[in-house]
This record gives C-alpha cells, sequence and structure tokens, in this order.
C-alpha cells in the first residue's frame, strides 16, 4: 500500500478521476438551469399610486387609488415577493394639467435595470377640481360639565375667523368650523390649543377640508360658588390721645367670595373679615389700601384690594347721665344688686364718652349700655368689670376716668 501512494502514476490517474467528475456536475447543472424567457411574471396588487399636482390650487375628486404591477426579472429578492417599498414609486404626473378629467400614462422609478415593469391599468383617468377659499367664524364646542357647582363663563378663541379652503363642489357645504374643548370636572379656567374641525350642514365633518391655521387657543373663564357678603372692618389699636375718627369709609361694602360649595352655603348669613388697619400711629386724614385676606378654603376675593378712607378729628368728651347698669348671666335663683362706693345701692352711673363733636352731638344716653357679668358666680360679694356698649358708631369710647369695676352683691332668693 506504501508503495502506490508514493506512486507518482497512482497520483496522476486520482487527479484525472478528480477531473472528471467535476466536468459532469457542471455540465448537468446547465442542463437544468431554467432561462430567463422561461420565468413568469411576479404580479404585485394593490400598489398604491401616486398624483402629483398643484396641490395650493387643485383637489383630486376622482382617480384610482392602486395599480398593479407585473414584474419580468431573476433578481430572487423579487421572486420571492421581498420587493423593497421606499425605493420603488408608481405615479402620474399632472404638475402642468389645470381642472377637469384628464387621461395619462403611469409613470415608475426606483426599480432596478434588470426588473422588467408592467402597469396595468397603464393609462388612468384623474378629475382635479380647483380649490376654493371661504372664511368662517369660529364656534367653541363646550364638552362635558364643570365641577358640581362651578359654572364656565362665554369662551374666548383667538383667531376668531379662518379659512377653510376645500373643492369648489364643496364650497356651499362648509356650515362652521369648531373648536371642541373639554370641560369635564373643570374647577379652574382652562387655557388651550386645540385642532379646528370643518362641519358640514349635517353636522359631520367634512372631508378633504383644510383649515387655515389648523388650531385655534380657547380660553373658557371656570368659577366657583360665590356669595357676596359685608365686610367686617377689622380697626385694631386706638388713635392717639387726642383725636378721634368721624367717619370711616370704604370704597366697597360688600366683597365677592368665590369657594366650594359647602363653604359658600355656609358664609351667606356672615360678614367676611377686612384687613387689619393699624390706628394706633393716625393722626390725620388718611386712605389705605389693603389686600383682602384669603381665608381658609376660600378660593378667590373680589375686589382683591380694599381702600378705607379715615377721617380724623381733635377729640371732644360728652357726658352722659344716669345710664342704667345691667346685671347679666345671673342665676334664675338669685339676686344681684350694685353697691356704691359707700355701701348703697347705685342703679345708674354718669359715662364719659370721647369722640368726634359730629358723632357726640347725635349719641343720647340709650345708645350706651353699661354691663356687669355675673355669669357662674354663687352668693358672694365681688367685684366685676364693666362692660361699655354703644349702639353706633364704633368711633366712640369711653374717657380714661370711666368706672372700670363695681361692687355687685349675690343673694339667694
Amino acid at each position: 500500500m506504501d508503495k502506490w501512494l508514493n506512486s507518482h502514476w497512482f497520483a496522476r490517474i486520482v487527479a484525472l478521476l478528480l477531473a472528471v467528475m467535476m466536468w459532469t456536475v457542471v455540465n448537468v447543472e446547465s442542463d437544468t438551469t431554467p432561462t430567463t424567457d422561461s420565468a413568469p411574471p411576479l404580479l404585485i396588487d394593490s400598489v398604491n399610486l401616486h398624483v402629483k399636482y398643484d396641490t395650493d390650487r387643485y383637489y383630486v375628486a376622482k382617480m384610482p387609488r392602486t395599480v398593479q404591477l407585473a414584474l419580468e426579472t431573476n433578481n430572487p429578492f423579487y421572486k420571492h415577493n421581498l420587493v423593497p417599498q421606499d425605493s420603488r414609486e408608481v405615479y402620474v404626473d399632472l404638475m402642468d394639467k389645470g381642472k377637469g378629467t384628464h387621461r395619462v400614462p403611469v409613470q415608475y422609478k426606483g426599480f432596478p435595470d434588470d426588473v422588467k415593469v408592467g402597469i396595468i391599468p397603464s393609462i388612468v383617468e384623474i378629475t382635479l377640481e380647483e380649490k376654493k377659499t371661504v372664511e368662517r367664524e369660529v364656534t367653541v364646542e363646550l364638552l362635558g360639565q364643570v365641577a358640581p357647582g362651578y359654572k364656565a363663563g362665554e369662551p374666548l378663541v383667538k383667531p376668531f375667523r379662518v379659512l377653510v379652503r376645500v373643492p369648489e363642489s364643496q364650497a356651499d357645504k362648509v356650515a362652521a368650523v369648531k373648536a371642541p374643548v373639554d370641560l369635564e370636572g373643570a374647577t379652574s379656567p382652562i387655557k388651550t390649543t386645540v385642532p379646528l374641525k370643518v362641519m358640514d350642514k349635517s353636522g359631520n365633518t367634512l372631508q378633504g377640508a383644510e383649515v387655515i391655521p389648523l388650531t385655534a387657543e380657547i380660553s373658557v373663564p371656570v368659577t366657583s360658588p360665590y356669595v357676596q357678603v359685608p365686610i367686617k372692618l377689622n380697626l385694631t389699636n386706638e388713635l392717639p390721645d387726642g383725636y378721634s375718627l368721624a367717619s370711616v369709609d370704604t370704597n366697597v361694602d360688600e366683597v365677592t367670595v368665590y369657594g366650594p360649595k359647602e363653604v359658600i352655603d355656609a358664609m351667606k348669613s356672615e360678614t367676611y373679615p377686612g384687613p387689619e388697619i393699624d390706628l394706633s400711629d393716625v393722626t390725620s386724614d388718611r386712605v389705605i389700601e389693603r389686600k383682602m385676606p384669603v381665608l381658609e378654603n376660600i378660593v378667590k376675593v373680589e375686589p382683591d384690594y380694599l381702600k378705607v378712607a379715615l377721617k380724623v378729628v381733635p377729640s371732644e368728651t360728652k357726658r352722659l347721665e344716669k345710664i342704667p347698669i345691667r346685671i347679666s348671666g345671673l342665676a334664675e335663683d338669685m339676686e344681684a344688686r350694685v353697691l356704691s362706693g359707700t355701701g348703697q345701692e347705685m342703679s345708674t352711673m354718669d359715662v364719659d364718652t370721647v369722640g368726634a363733636t359730629t358723632i357726640l352731638e347725635k349719641l343720647r344716653p340709650e345708645d350706651v349700655q353699661v354691663v356687669a357679668d355675673v355669669s357662674n358666680m354663687p352668693a358672694g360679694v365681688y367685684e366685676v368689670p364693666i362692660t361699655y356698649i354703644f349702639n353706633q358708631p364704633d368711633y366712640v369710647k369711653t374717657a380714661k376716668n370711666a368706672i372700670t369695676k363695681v361692687t355687685v352683691e349675690i343673694t339667694k332668693k
């Protein structure tokens, strides 16, 4: 065996056999390979047909949407229906055509040179219709409901008139341009940009219509429940000695308070506290402007600011004589009397009042109450603080020499 392997004649014989085998394989494959002429065409259905035309002036009113392709090729990708979509285009060119119906050939591009392309149909009819521009107002369409108790106001739209471009045959069908806005559950003002819709006379969207511009800015005020209540002035401290208020005027008597329904309902019989006005350094007429306080759970107060005009004059003193002393808070099974410094019962007292002359001139004894509160006190003798209540106005006070306490004797009946 080793002698055969080392023999050069053996190597020559093996090489000859291999050459014969290769020749046989090549010739058999050549005989069985089909020719291009015998390959059937590849059919592709529903190929989109593109139209090139003056889109600013015309609208395609009628055209076939798709065509069929017949491709002849030996390219294996095309043979297996692997046609690259992004490389091909089937189209008709109407750039030089005006309105009307045109018969034009279907063209193509983007196919390799080794592909023979057939198009079915090869000629199509396309109708161009001239565009017409009409002007319409924009109507805001409010959808849904705001939160319970809240109210949507009159919407504002910008722009409020727009241009609509449609085929000439549809110009009379343009009934309205609407801007839909969703209000569902809203508790605060709405500001949004929405696309515009062109509607026909039946309330349906008009297909193919172009709106210029495409969108509109919409503002819808949404207000919470509210109530109008009187302002309660919040004057703190007293004017310096020697000065009194002759009058206090405000730019408004009531404020509008906004908030949740349950809060507003509870305020209907109340007053609203105004901003704090400190009188401790006021010695002349003055107009003070302060921002209205916004209480807890209140959304807004209108007006935002309160103006308070103070008229200040030198103080005068007036004595009111024989003002009855009232005892309040006395238990039903008790009786009480007020004692003087000498132990004698007293039922009235004189009161010196301080204020502006114009106010004191109108002040009468019946406009003042002197009250000693003995609530929860058992039988006995007590020093009880005195409270002076002025019917009106609030700008009168007692003089510094006014009695601040009285002696009250409480006994069982």
